[in-house]
């Protein structure tokens, strides 16, 4: 919930777009950065953390954890916000 609530706030979007069945740019990046934390930081399994985000298939969370990794070694720009939210979960700064 907290890692949820982070990038939600982070991108300016509700809890309820981040876990809907939506495909806008802004939403699948958001919701992918998102699952990449939830298998870093939790110990739950991919199939679970899919079910967080609206009932995802564990291959989806196997794609955005791919999707990220390309983003964070091609886009300087994105891994500056991206290690921003990570600072955030890391040091649970508060929400």
């Amino acid at each position: 919930d907290y890692i949820q609530k982070t990038v939600a706030t982070h991108y300016s979007i509700s809890l309820e777009d981040l876990k809907s069945k939506s495909r806008k740019r802004e939403l699948v990046t958001a919701r992918q950065i998102a699952m990449y934390f939830a298998k870093k930081y939790t110990s739950h399994s991919l199939k679970s953390i899919g079910g967080y985000f609206g009932g995802r298939d564990h291959s989806t969370v196997i794609h955005a954890l791919q999707t990220i990794n390309n983003m964070l070694d091609t886009e300087p720009h994105f891994k500056l916000s991206f290690q921003d939210i990570q600072r955030r979960i890391k040091f649970k700064v508060p929400v």
